[in-house]
């Protein structure tokens, strides 16, 4: 686009901007729907879109609420900032692509000491809120209460590589919500996210729904959330599909998980987590970004690990999976304490698992325990390890020498009431290793 044309259509864009203001400030509008390309947003260009959107944005905030629609096109954008009682929404066949200049985002930031949520020392940037390149993010909700970003539409992270991000190269998250309740997210696809695909601080009363999220490291990150609902995504990501914890009230229902890392990875104490009607299906089609695998061998459907990053404690309860499929993951289920945490009750019903490499654990290593765990209505393949006297090998190791489990299909320690009822686990290869294997469990009944 030649220079003349760039100057007037920013002299159009202003024009827009202030015919629009003015009908805010005066009261002339009520429930605003404004169209970026009406405010001079240009499509299928490099020109950077991020102070259209955003005007835009501000007007239908200061209206009392209101739609902001990207139509079909490509357009380019650096931070956009989501303001209360606003929709984002892309139409059909609209892009939202992230701008390829770093110094074009922004960050989350906050008076609130959220630390209890981070993790990550000894990383490149701490992984943590207050640290202002882990906290970029192409679009930004801050206490952005009823927000919501709905359409048929894309968002392209970019796939931007920052030298200064975590591990050297990860660049700005594509969504970060903060502190908002009564946010939703639906319809919408998700490729190439820089960093995280949508990462949340404390979210209350907040649905995703019908998200496709490709490529990138996790998919959804939840850190703090209170009543949120993650319904029939699909997820293929180079890390964890979903990711997260202190949740409170989770329902994750009817998702796809295809990862080459793990599907659900809950990092913190969490309670009542329903993951209800979902599939995880290896290997991931989505190549890894830390380590450039091209794709691979998918790890654990689900791992319940607080303090996996670091000092999480807490008590674990209302952990419960109903009517679930996994297929060529590690382990169907796997969850580990530390020793300052405490699970009271771990249920699983109706799960179909086939091809894992590894068996279903509920376990600490140290002294901290689980109530209860109840498996029924199950079955559970395994590929196998043809290794003649191999169970009895391990068990005569020390735990922290364990090249795998002593037994292949299940594993409790530390478990004071173990229920299976109608659960079946087998091998499709040799394997000479018990089905079940206990450590200080005070009762199994089967």
């Amino acid at each position: 686009m030649a220079t003349d044309d760039i100057d007037n259509t920013l002299i159009m864009r202003d024009i827009s901007i202030l015919t629009v203001m003015f009908m805010v400030l005066t009261g002339c509008t009520h429930n605003l729907s404004l169209k970026i390309t009406d405010m001079g947003a240009m499509a299928d260009s490099e020109f950077d879109n991020a102070l259209i959107i955003n005007a835009a944005i501000d007007s239908c905030n200061r209206s009392g609420g209101g739609t902001v629609v990207i139509p079909a096109g490509r357009y380019v954008s650096g931070t956009i900032y989501l303001k209360a009682g606003v929709e984002l929404r892309l139409e059909k066949d609209a892009e939202l692509i992230a701008c390829r200049d770093i110094d074009s985002y922004g960050h989350y930031v906050t008076d609130k000491d959220m630390s209890r949520y981070d993790t990550g020392v000894g990383t490149a940037n701490q992984n943590c809120a207050s640290d202002t390149i882990w906290s970029q993010a192409l679009v930004i909700a801050y206490r952005s209460d009823g927000a919501s970003i709905t359409g048929n539409g894309r968002i392209d992270g970019g796939s931007i590589s920052n030298p200064l991000g975590e591990e050297g190269m990860r660049g700005p998250h594509t969504v970060l919500v903060a502190e908002t309740a009564g946010f939703t997210m639906s319809g919408i696809s998700i490729d190439n996210s820089s960093n995280y695909a949508v990462l949340g601080y404390e979210l209350t009363d907040c649905k995703f729904n019908g998200l496709r999220i490709t490529g990138g490291w996790d998919g959804i990150h939840i850190r703090g959330g209170e009543s949120v609902n993650v319904s029939e995504c699909d997820f293929s990501t180079g890390d964890d599909c979903m990711a997260g914890g202190y949740w409170h009230d989770m329902v994750i229902d009817r998702c796809r998980f295809n990862s080459s890392c793990n599907g659900l990875r809950m990092i913190m104490p969490s309670e009542n987590v329903l993951v209800s009607g979902c599939t995880f299906v290896g290997p991931g089609r989505s190549p890894h970004r830390t380590t450039s695998d091209k794709g691979g061998d998918m790890l654990h459907a689900m791992i319940f690990e607080p303090g996996g990053w670091g000092d999480a404690p807490g008590t674990l309860s209302g952990i419960c999976v109903k009517n679930c499929v996994a297929d060529s993951v590690l382990s169907p289920f796997c969850m580990t304490l530390q020793d300052d945490n405490h699970c009271t009750d771990v249920t699983i019903d109706a799960y179909r698992a086939t091809n894992c490499r590894m068996a279903l654990s509920v376990k600490s290593w140290g002294c901290a325990t689980t109530d209860k765990v109840t498996i029924s209505n199950s079955a559970f393949s395994f590929i196998g390890i043809p290794e003649p006297g191999l169970g009895r090998k391990i068990a005569s190791m020390p735990f922290d020498r364990w090249p795998c489990f002593p037994s292949y299909g299940a594993y409790f320690r530390n478990v004071a009431d173990v229920v299976l009822d109608d659960v079946t686990f087998s091998t499709i290869g040799p394997d000479d290793r018990d089905d079940i294997y206990t450590d200080n469990v005070s009762r199994l009944k089967r």
